[in-house]
């Protein structure tokens, strides 16, 4: 019959070769993983990246947050609100580079403590009731709170917990406040006192400081080799004492 002989046909077409090629096929078609696309691909690296980079630049003692586009504020749950506040300029004063480079050129590992004597000072005026608060000009940062810079700055501070091993504040002002432009309207780039103001208003549990038993240091003093004259106009504008960083990280208690 008809049929019959289409069988002898089939099968007489058939070889090994072709035989094993198309169980192979079908094969492949069954069990062969789904592509995914390069940009799919390239989004969940991206993803794995922000996740790692947001484990590595906290702890549980950190918490980071933005404030005015224009101010970034570390906190630690630890750190207990005072009438004496402590407060330091952050770049040549409690850190510097290892490279030697200038600080808003720098990478976050490349910060170390300013000298020997800065975990020791640190301990004793935490020990001796005085809250510590880091103020500092940090204008490379801009309004991108979250962006590359800010994310160097959190983990400097939060590298900075770790090796100090004592609760501090830090405010870190973030706009230039360059001439003609309105990115700071609270000041809180120093020499302004928008950041005095804000952590007293804030960020010290209703305690006023007692401004007889608060200082701040700085390297901006106004000196031949100095920057700019910022800290010791905050120190000035606030109205507490001013030191440089030699003064205070050195023998002694000078405070």
């Amino acid at each position: 019959t008809t049929t019959t002989a289409a069988s002898r046909a089939a099968r007489a077409a058939w070889t090994p070769a072709r035989g094993r090629r198309a169980t192979m096929d079908k094969f492949i078609t069954v069990t062969k993983r789904p592509t995914t696309s390069r940009a799919s691909a390239g989004d969940d690296g991206a993803e794995r990246d922000a996740k790692r980079s947001t484990t590595t630049t906290t702890t549980s003692k950190d918490v980071f947050y933005g404030v005015d586009n224009s101010l970034l504020i570390h906190d630690d749950a630890r750190c207990a609100p005072s009438a004496k506040i402590a407060g330091f300029d952050l770049d040549e004063t409690v850190q510097k580079t290892k490279s030697g480079r200038k600080a808003f050129m720098a990478k976050a590992d490349d910060f170390v403590l300013l000298n020997a004597h800065v975990t020791r000072v640190m301990k004793k005026l935490n020990d001796d009731g005085y809250k510590i608060c880091i103020f500092s000009n940090q204008g490379s940062v801009k309004g991108a709170l979250d962006g590359a810079k800010a994310r160097d700055i959190k983990l400097r501070l939060a590298n900075l917990t770790r090796e100090l091993d004592v609760p501090f504040q830090a405010f870190c002002a973030t706009q230039s406040n360059k001439p003609g432009k309105e990115n700071d309207p609270h000041e809180y780039r120093k020499g302004g006192i928008g950041m005095w103001t804000r952590m007293v208003r804030v960020h010290n549990g209703d305690v006023v400081p007692d401004l007889e038993r608060c200082f701040f240091v700085g390297d901006a003093a106004g000196r031949a080799s100095d920057h700019g004259v910022g800290d010791k106009e905050f120190a000035e504008g606030v109205g507490i004492k001013f030191f440089v960083p030699e003064d205070i990280f050195c023998e002694g208690e000078n405070w």
